[in-house]
C-alpha cells in the first residue's frame, strides 16, 4: 500500500467514533491483543469522558485533554515519546489525539498491519449494532425526562412538588420500553455469536460488553 494511501485510509479510521476506533483495533490484533480487550474498554470510556464537546460522538482530544488522560495514567513523561511516536508514522501531528493512535503507540503496532488485517463483518452483526443502538436510545430518553424533572423539582410549590411525585414514579417504574429492548438486543447478540462472530471477534466482543453494561442501566438520582 503507497505511503499516500495509507495515510488516507487511516485518516479515515481515525475520523471514526471512540468506540468504532477501539473495535476497529481489537479486530485487526484480536490474536495478539485479545486479553487486553477489557483494558482497551476502559480507555475508550476514559476518551469519552474527557472529550466534553462530543463525547461519545467525537474521535480525537485536543492538546489539553490529551494531557490529561496520560496524566491519569501516569504517563505525562511520554507526551514526547508519543508525538515522536506519531511523526514516525509520516502523520501530521496536528495536536490532537485519536484513540486508535494513542492504541498503536500504547501496544507497539504499526499502521501498515492495522490496516493490513481483514475488518471482517455479517447481516447478523450490523443487527445486533443497531438493537443496541436502540437500547441506548431508550436509556438516553430516559436520562432526559429524569433530567428534565430534576431541574422542575427544585425549590417548592404545586409545579416542584409534582415534578418530585413523577420523578418518584419514573425512578422506581419498570422501564417496559428499554427492558423490550434488550431483550431484542440480547437475541440479536447470541444470533450473531451463532452466524459468525469470529469474522471480526473485536466487534462481537463489544457487543457483548455493551449488553452487559446496559443491562446493568437503572435510572438514578443525580448526585449532589
Amino acid at each position: 500500500m503507497a505511503e499516500k494511501q495509507l495515510q488516507q485510509d487511516f485518516k479515515g479510521v481515525t475520523s471514526r467514533t471512540y468506540a468504532d476506533q477501539a473495535k476497529f483495533f481489537l479486530n485487526a490484533f484480536w490474536k495478539e491483543l485479545s486479553k487486553e480487550a477489557e483494558t482497551v474498554w476502559s480507555l475508550c470510556n476514559k476518551f469519552v469522558d474527557l472529550d466534553f464537546e462530543n463525547k461519545k460522538d467525537g474521535n480525537s482530544l485536543d492538546e489539553f485533554n490529551a494531557h490529561r488522560m496520560l496524566e491519569s495514567l501516569g504517563e505525562t513523561k511520554r507526551v514526547v515519546e508519543l508525538r515522536e511516536s506519531l511523526r514516525e508514522a509520516d502523520l501530521n501531528f496536528d495536536k490532537r489525539l485519536a484513540l486508535i493512535e494513542y492504541l498503536l503507540f500504547r501496544y507497539k503496532q504499526t499502521i501498515k498491519v492495522l490496516l493490513s488485517r481483514p475488518q471482517g463483518t455479517n447481516e447478523e452483526l450490523i443487527k445486533a449494532q443497531q438493537a443496541l443502538e436502540n437500547v441506548q436510545k431508550e436509556i438516553e430518553k430516559i436520562e432526559k425526562k429524569k433530567n428534565e424533572l430534576e431541574k422542575k423539582a427544585e425549590g417548592s410549590g404545586v409545579s416542584a412538588n409534582a415534578a418530585k411525585n413523577e420523578l418518584s414514579q419514573l425512578l422506581s417504574a419498570d422501564q417496559t420500553d428499554l427492558n423490550r429492548a434488550l431483550l431484542k438486543a440480547e437475541a440479536a447478540v447470541r444470533k450473531a455469536q451463532k452466524m459468525g462472530g469470529t469474522s471480526a471477534p473485536g466487534t462481537m466482543w463489544w457487543l457483548e460488553r455493551d449488553l452487559a453494561e446496559m443491562k446493568k442501566y437503572k435510572p438514578q438520582r443525580a448526585k449532589k
